[in-house]
């Protein structure tokens, strides 16, 4: 029944051979599971199976056995932790991608309950020795069961992993390698290693605590059946274990230990030649305890003398390796690590892509003059004045109109308002007017309002970001809902009420789909939806979309209550033959679960655009969420990784999605055809893409260069911006992002969209800017910039200032500001008066061959007013001065 709700909502989208896929993978996972424990019992059966008197071999004391019997206990029990916790791993998170080796699960398990548990467990191993051990090694095959079928995550892109044409420096192998076919040997090996391990554990404990000899206190011995019946597990293991040694070579690529991310002096010359004679020995190991011997002495001879050169292999490097590193490395840091810093400093810029930035060398003038101001007219005309969030107050308080409705983030955007060239686009900040249930009284959250009433938010405000009302308040180009919608021409900027309605279409702006998390949705039904209000009287709709799961008969409805849990839909008479279950209304969830292999972290934006209806897009639908999608990798050769929990080594923008407002309709779009871990999917489920030039010319006038993406790059490149691996190890060359005031409070300067010229001889364009200056040092060292216009699309561009040169930093013109004795009595003055003085974002623009500080400054009343636009700020890092408007104020500025 919640299969076929799952195959519908999948079908919707025409891609349920893409469900039927992911099941199919799942489910031979899960028989190749079913399959090893079935032979695991089996091989349990044969071992303990009862046969005629033969020699004994190993016979123990009363000592020697009750130490054996304590260990086996203790040992029997680890492995089901050990693989509950990946199970559990891959059951919440299949696609996390972690590491799955190592002791973590430890840290994980309530050391209370774990301690309970263990002691139960050995007290039931005891009373019930086979039993008990048929059951553990029941339990840990119905975990092997799930991580082998929730795995492919893993397994499949490794089977479908394409070259990188890139080498790892130590082993010679393609990247793809260790970005896709690493981690997934890493947990099958670990995997089988624990359920083999545990198996042979078990097999030993039915043996040896089987009655009598329990009750006796000694153990007599295994015959010779017996040990020929564990050789092959055994041998088995050991060759897996000497896997994982080989493999885990490669694991230095990824040490974080040291001064060099990845494999260092120490680990090429210590870890990487024991691990490699660990490999080796065990290997021989392996064939002597599979190899027949006339003389049993000589077999325990043999392994005794290599069991013990792999343990002295293993302690070596864990005991050894600090001393050498601080009697051989430390001393001689630089010069032995320098090669592999070079390494790791290369790879963290191709991983990151910091390699593609193109480093432009600027020296700008300390003064702004008249020629600035021409030759940066473009850049001047769409300075931003309004930033998202002050409008986001602006909008809760004048646009949006009910109590259930909500503004999701605002998005800064450009559209070509006036029939002029591409470059004179008008820079706007769009936010969508989404439905909010939470906000409804808790009185009016009926399951009926909930599910068929208040089922969609409405519209959107479009406001220019560089104009303000003479009141101070936002000028909009297009605000309030239904028939009420304004459409306002600007005459300042000279767009009209019909170049707004060519370049901004409404039609029918319901938004189902939306940014905001929202509850399923039952629609058309015979209740008539809520669409919008209207002074006081509410207007209402049906929903005449194709999204959703059809739920128009009896069995179709039994399916939809059983995988909602919601009994109601079976007695609910207000359901008809037509009423679609409208599921996953977050742009973002309904996206994970048709690519979850991919990251949607960053915040959808709302486009309303004209196209020509091609498909699967409809013609008389204009409003589209845009929202970015990235492949990220904890495994990259050298890589080093980003701050924070998550150990990213690696990232990419790999596509573009797009989701239809009203319809549900989604389109994933290939950004990134480099991108090795991209086209390993594309080649499991290659009905889920579509090439980039497929995606409609209107909409791919609005693709930004992601923000999230951005910042990472930016925290990469504070170090990484260093290439001479001197210079990085010393490190006095780190740049830090700056601070700046915003209101009362101190923070990090956020990235901010502009539409500037990057040189005065080119156009303007639609830009990503980031300050950046030196650490503990306010003075300016450089912009990252990211564009976003055709056809420079993607490019990162680093614009550096002179080091033999001071240039102003933010926080250096932020206190200038407020010690310039003018600018301070007058935000004394609005202080005294009642008013809150909120210093907006400090943009730092390129005008000509000056830069140019702006910040605008709003006033709000301390009971909780609107904020209003009251003045601006700008310098030229000359001189500062404070005016009505910008244009008032760099004439002010030139006078000087």
């Amino acid at each position: 029944m919640c299969g076929w709700i799952e195959w519908s909502w999948f079908d919707q989208f025409t891609l349920s051979f893409t469900l039927w896929k992911r099941w199919l993978l799942e489910w031979t996972g899960a028989y190749i599971g079913i399959g090893l424990t079935i032979g695991l019992q089996y091989w349990l059966e044969n071992l303990w199976a009862p046969r005629r008197f033969q020699k004994l071999h190993g016979y123990l004391d009363p000592l020697q056995y009750t130490i054996l019997l304590i260990v086996l206990s203790v040992s029997s029990l680890v492995p089901l932790a050990f693989l509950a916790t990946i199970a559990r791993g891959l059951l919440h998170a299949p696609f996390y991608h972690g590491r799955f080796h190592g002791s973590f699960f430890l840290q994980e398990i309530s050391q209370p309950i774990s301690l309970v548990l263990l002691i139960s467990g050995i007290v039931i191993l005891f009373l019930k020795p086979r039993p008990t051990a048929r059951v553990l090694v029941g339990a840990n095959g119905i975990l092997v069961v799930i991580i082998l079928s929730r795995g492919w995550s893993l397994w499949m892109p490794a089977l479908m992993a394409t070259p990188v044409g890139q080498w790892d420096p130590v082993f010679g192998a393609d990247l793809s390698f260790i970005l896709l076919r690493f981690p997934a040997l890493a947990l099958f090996l670990t995997v089988f290693i624990t359920l083999l391990s545990q198996v042979i554990l078990a097999g030993i404990w039915g043996l040896i605590a089987h009655p009598p000899q329990l009750s006796d206190g000694y153990f007599i011995g295994f015959d010779t059946n017996q040990l020929q019946a564990l050789r092959w597990p055994l041998t088995i293991l050991i060759n897996l274990v000497a896997a994982s040694f080989w493999l885990s070579r490669h694991q230095l690529l990824l040490s974080s230990t040291g001064s060099v991310p990845g494999a260092g002096w120490l680990d090429l010359h210590l870890a990487l030649p024991l691990r490699t004679v660990s490999s080796a020995l065990l290997v021989v190991l392996a064939l002597i305890v599979f190899a027949q011997f006339k003389k049993r002495g000589w077999r325990v001879f043999l392994i005794g003398k290599l069991g013990l050169l792999i343990s002295l292999s293993s302690l070596v490097e864990i005991l050894l390796a600090p001393f050498l590193q601080m009697l051989i490395v430390k001393p001689r840091e630089l010069e032995l690590e320098t090669p592999y810093l070079d390494r790791s400093i290369r790879a963290t810029r191709r991983a990151f892509q910091l390699d593609r930035i193109h480093i432009t060398n600027i020296n700008p003038k300390s003064q702004l003059t008249e020629k600035d101001v021409y030759l940066g007219q473009a850049t001047l005309r769409n300075i931003r004045l309004w930033d998202s969030q002050t409008l986001l107050v602006t909008n809760r308080q004048l646009q949006q109109l009910r109590l259930y409705y909500r503004f999701s983030e605002p998005a800064v955007d450009r559209y070509l308002l006036k029939n002029d060239s591409m470059h004179d686009r008008q820079e706007i900040i769009m936010a969508a007017r989404e439905m909010d249930q939470n906000s409804l009284p808790a009185r009016s959250r009926t399951w009926l309002n909930r599910h068929l009433v208040f089922t969609h938010g409405y519209g959107f405000t479009l406001s220019p970001t560089n104009t303000s009302g003479v009141d101070g308040l936002p000028e909009y180009l297009i605000s309030d809902l239904g028939t009420s919608t304004r459409i306002e021409p600007n005459k300042r900027l000279m767009i009209s009420v019909n170049q707004l309605k060519q370049a901004v279409p409404i039609g029918e702006p319901s938004l189902y789909f939306g940014a905001l998390p929202s509850p399923y949705a039952l629609a058309p039904t015979q209740v008539r939806e809520f669409d919008y209000p209207q002074g006081d009287i509410n207007f209402y709709t049906h929903y005449s979309g194709k999204a959703g799961v059809p739920i128009g008969n009896f069995w179709s409805r039994l399916a939809a209550s059983i995988y909602l849990r919601e009994p109601i839909l079976l007695t609910q008479g207000s359901l008809n033959t037509d009423t679609h279950l409208l599921l996953r209304r977050e742009v973002r969830q309904r996206l994970r679960r048709l690519a979850p292999f991919l990251r949607f972290d960053s915040t959808p934006y709302l486009v309303s655009i004209k196209h020509s209806g091609v498909r699967p897009f409809s013609s008389q639908q204009y409003q589209y969420w845009i929202v970015d999608g990235f492949t990220i990798s904890r495994s990259y050769a050298y890589g080093a990784p980003l701050p924070g929990d998550e150990n990213i080594r690696y990232l990419r923008n790999s596509v573009k999605a797009v989701v239809d407002a009203y319809n549900g309709n989604v389109q994933i779009y290939i950004n990134e055809l480099s991108d090795s871990i991209l086209t390993s999917w594309i080649r499991v489920f290659p009905e889920l893409f579509q090439p980039l030039k497929e995606m409609p010319e209107s909409l791919q006038n609005h693709l930004m260069f992601p923000r999230h993406m951005f910042e990472l790059q930016t925290d990469q490149l504070l170090r990484y911006h260093v290439t001479d691996p001197r210079i990085f190890y010393s490190g006095d060359d780190v740049w830090q992002v700056p601070k700046e005031l915003y209101g009362r409070r101190q923070v990090p300067m956020e990235a901010y969209h502009v539409t500037a010229q990057l040189h005065s001889s080119c156009p303007s364009e639609f830009l990503l800017l980031q300050p950046l200056t030196p650490l503990a040092r306010p003075s300016l060292t450089g912009w990252l910039a990211a564009r976003s216009d055709d056809p420079h699309y993607g490019e990162l561009v680093l614009l550096r200032f002179p080091s033999q040169t001071s240039i102003y930093g933010p926080e250096q013109i932020q206190a200038l500001i407020n010690q310039n004795p003018v600018i301070s009595q007058q935000f004394s003055l609005w202080d005294r008066a009642g008013s809150e003085v909120i210093q907006g974002n400090l943009l730092v623009t390129p005008v000509g061959n000056a830069l140019l500080y702006i910040e605008p400054v709003y006033l709000r009343s301390r009971n909780g007013g609107l904020p209003t636009l009251t003045r601006v700020v700008i310098s030229d890092g000359n001189h500062i001065v404070m005016a009505e408007d910008l244009e008032q104020g760099i004439k002010i500025l030139l006078n000087l």
